[in-house]
């Protein structure tokens, strides 16, 4: 009793303050005071009196029980009066404050709760085919102060999160310590590094993916703090020069990663307890038993493509593979297995 007593006294002055907490309190007191005046005025049972003051506030009437006394029959006047107004005013109140929370909300005026989200801090031609993708499996905020980028969030179907990226109060707004991943994609790369250090400060562990608008600032980038630096303008010039010729590299990229026409790249995780753990690439035999063809393998962050068949996979390890989605089911499949 004493620790309740203790942790009412710690939080209750906050409490207080929150409309929900004074509609309830209001509320509450107008059942006490039904119950209390029946039980007493007209002498029924405290079961009876708390059930007869829930029939006379609700106006239903049911007429199994009515005041047999004058003073009974000014009471329960009362009581309705005070009951309707209070039901009334807490109706519109908790209303009032779903629209109000609802408007805050759409104006990014909010402060994130969630853990394990993504958050993009600024907008750019990449971003709304990042979030396309990122939607299938997380809740996505994206951070900003411009008008034309909430507009676009919310048509992305995302939630927005009015300010400066730069800003370290800001990014504590958005909750990047307890995001999955923060995407960085300002409009110049010395915007995107300095996004980084105040996120670093703030989280030195969470993942950092950053795009880099020129390729030789990707270093500089990289000391900042992110976890992975794209830099999609090189990545499509080199593509167009590939095209000049035949061109089906660039064809392959664009099936493979951007269309996933028949194929896609994919990474998947190897379990402790995997069929394919503590195997060798050659037994592994990963092609042979799902159709995945494997093109790589990601040890401790640094990837081998086309590695040696005498590699040993090993629990953690990412297998990067392509193939058809029932080839990646039977690959997960297998996964699984013990």
């Amino acid at each position: 009793m004493f620790v309740v007593l203790e942790v009412l006294k710690k939080h209750f002055p906050r409490l207080i303050k929150k409309p929900i907490t004074r509609i309830l309190i209001l509320v509450l007191a107008v059942i006490a005071y039904g119950t209390i005046g029946f039980h007493f005025i007209e002498g029924q049972p405290w079961t009876v009196s708390f059930y007869w003051t829930f029939i006379t506030i609700g106006t239903v009437g049911y007429g199994d029980y009515s005041p047999v006394t004058s003073l009974g029959m000014y009471f329960t006047i009362t009581l309705l009066v005070l009951g309707i107004g209070t039901f009334a005013f807490a109706i519109e109140s908790i209303v009032e404050l779903i629209v109000s929370k609802e408007q805050m909300k759409l104006m990014g005026l909010i402060n994130v709760k969630r853990s394990k989200h993504v958050v993009i801090c600024g907008w750019t031609e990449s971003t709304a085919e990042c979030i396309k993708e990122i939607k299938k499996g997380s809740e996505v905020f994206v951070l900003d102060e411009d008008e034309d980028v909430r507009k676009r969030a919310l048509k992305n179907g995302v939630n927005f999160v009015h300010g400066d990226p730069t800003r370290i109060k800001d990014l504590e707004k958005a909750n990047v310590r307890g995001a999955k991943a923060v995407i960085v994609d300002m409009e110049s790369d010395s915007h995107t590094i300095h996004c980084i250090l105040g996120i670093r400060k703030l989280d030195q562990d969470v993942r950092v993916i950053a795009e880099a608008q020129r390729y030789e600032n990707i270093e500089q980038i990289k000391l900042a703090g992110a976890t992975q630096v794209i830099s999609p303008f090189v990545i499509s010039g080199r593509l167009m020069h590939k095209s000049i010729e035949d061109g089906y590299e660039a064809m392959f990229v664009q099936d493979v990663l951007a269309e996933k026409k028949e194929r896609e790249l994919k990474e998947v995780r190897i379990g402790a307890q995997s069929y394919f753990a503590g195997k060798t690439i050659r037994e592994a035999d990963v092609h042979h038993k799902t159709g995945v063809v494997l093109v790589g393998i990601g040890k401790n962050g640094k990837l081998t493509i086309d590695p040696p068949r005498e590699v040993i996979i090993e629990a953690g390890d990412i297998i990067l593979g392509i193939g058809k989605p029932e080839e990646f089911e039977r690959l997960e499949g297998k996964i699984s297995e013990v």
